[in-house]
């Protein structure tokens, strides 16, 4: 008695499958870049308003320039590793982790910079907050950027994983290869508009 033991998820096309899974990507980077763009927007409208020098007041630390450098570094150097793999295929699988290991090293960094931040004060009772408009804001850009990390090595460890198996579509492959580039290439962006946000203090 024979089995047949393959199975198939897609009644589709492998071309159908794809474009559909790079449209949800993109609505995806459509959304996040609102939030991006507004944050930033925000950024620049509060240290430009200043009121009452509640943007970094006196005597309240911040993180130097070449940090929010350091901390965009991981999603660059994925965005730029996934790219070479894309074109590349002989080198596709290390540089998947590449990728991923940038992203690792990369949030961890991102991670310790939030566990270690300079502005929090504490009230009288002894309860911590953030003083000035520049925490606040500088809370939400490392939030993103610790997002982007995430569902980064999510997307990279998937890769990697995929770089073994043997059976699978080449035509949708590329077309995954691709949408991950979308993924990849926002998320470098997101890091290098982020850093330039935290030039300005």
């Amino acid at each position: 008695m024979a089995h047949d033991t393959e199975f198939h998820v897609h009644h589709d096309s492998p071309e159908a499958v794809g474009r559909r899974e790079r449209l949800g990507v993109r609505l995806l980077i459509v959304a996040d870049g609102a939030f991006l763009f507004g944050m930033i927007f925000s950024w620049f409208y509060l240290r430009n308003l200043n009121t009452n020098q509640a943007w970094l007041p006196k005597g309240v630390h911040s993180f130097s320039t070449a940090s929010g450098w350091v901390a965009a570094a991981g999603l660059i150097v994925a965005g730029i590793a996934h790219r070479i793999g894309e074109y590349n295929k002989a080198v596709r699988n290390i540089t998947a982790l590449i990728a991923l290991v940038a992203l690792l090293v990369g949030g961890y960094y991102q991670w310790h910079q939030m566990a270690h931040m300079p502005f929090v004060a504490q009230d009288a009772d002894g309860r911590p907050f953030f003083n000035g408009a520049y925490a606040s804001n500088w809370v939400l850009v490392a939030g993103a950027n610790m997002f982007h990390y995430l569902v980064g090595a999510f997307v990279a460890l998937g890769l990697v994983l995929r770089g073994y198996r043997t059976k699978l579509d080449p035509t949708l492959e590329e077309w995954r290869q691709r949408t991950a580039g979308s993924w990849f290439t926002w998320i470098a962006i997101s890091g290098v508009l982020c850093a330039l946000a935290t030039t300005f203090k």
